[in-house]
């Protein structure tokens, strides 16, 4: 998948999650959390985490793996979870953010298992094996960001929002 639908699918799953427990929106929560959806693409020297943030060091690890190998599996995940518990540590921060890196990674994963390809969660093994129909950059994943978006935005302005909209759609005259 692409980074952008990487970051609206690991947004959408944050906006329902605190929907559901009624828990207050978090701009470095969020931030952290689309880092993390776009981090496990170190391992691909094209990778737009590779091209824009990472200045050479992900390009080091993309040097040595390969895509959606060893780092788009649980080891990637938790080896990327334990650095962002011991970086919320030094720098004294609550340790609701240490969850944001890791809930985001696990994003990624997820929704690279939705690709043709897959990935193979526990890397070398074939016993998870995880795949499905998105073709990364075709129609299908532009129709799968739509969606995202649309139920994105439904989660965002509510229904009450929709009617509001509608209202004034309805009031304009062609």
């Amino acid at each position: 998948m692409m980074f952008r639908t990487h970051i609206l699918f690991a947004l959408f799953f944050y906006l329902i999650i605190i929907k559901i427990f009624s828990i207050n929106f978090s701009w470095i929560f969020a931030v952290i959390l689309c880092f993390g959806a776009i981090l496990p693409d170190i391992d691909s020297p094209r990778s737009y985490i590779n091209r824009k943030y990472l200045l050479g060091f992900g390009k080091g690890i993309a040097a040595f793996a390969r895509h959606r190998g060893f780092w788009h599996s649980i080891f990637g995940l938790l080896i990327f979870a334990a650095l962002s518990f011991v970086a919320i540590y030094f720098l004294n921060q609550s340790i609701i953010f240490a969850f944001a890196l890791p809930f985001g990674y696990f994003l990624h994963l997820t929704a690279d298992s939705l690709n043709v390809s897959g990935i193979k969660w526990l890397w070398k093994s074939k016993k998870l094996h995880i795949r499905w129909k998105i073709s990364t950059g075709t129609i299908s994943e532009q129709f799968f960001f739509i969606i995202l978006f649309v139920l994105t935005t439904y989660i965002i302005i509510g229904n009450q929002g929709i009617q509001q909209i509608t209202a004034f759609v309805s009031k304009i005259k062609p």
